[in-house]
């Protein structure tokens, strides 16, 4: 993890275990002296999922919940995990439907 990326580790886990006290992006930013990287952190939010993706964390958050927090049950894994897939098969439903009015079109 970079230096950025070990501050936000170290603030998740002193403030923000667990989905009870999860800390949105604008928290952490203010917090840790961040640049944000545009109107919805971006720059956060990129150090963040690196942080999942590259570093082994188990960071969680979900849609429309604003917030990020330190996964410590199955239970906030599985709820993740969830929305996650569901998400995904929106985009696989909006993907394929393109796809069958692009066959179905009048030329």
């Amino acid at each position: 993890m970079n230096d950025e990326q070990q501050k936000i580790w170290n603030y998740l886990n002193q403030n923000a275990t667990g989905y009870d006290n999860k800390k949105s992006s604008s928290e952490i930013r203010d917090a840790l002296d961040l640049e944000s990287g545009g109107p919805t952190n971006e720059h956060v939010r990129d150090l963040i999922r690196d942080m999942i993706f590259n570093h082994g964390s188990l960071i969680g958050s979900l849609m429309f919940k604003k917030g990020y927090w330190i996964i410590i049950n199955e239970q906030e894994l599985e709820n993740v995990i969830n929305q996650l897939n569901k998400r995904a098969d929106g985009v696989r439903e909006r993907a394929n439907v393109l796809q069958k009015n692009w066959d179905n079109r009048d030329e």
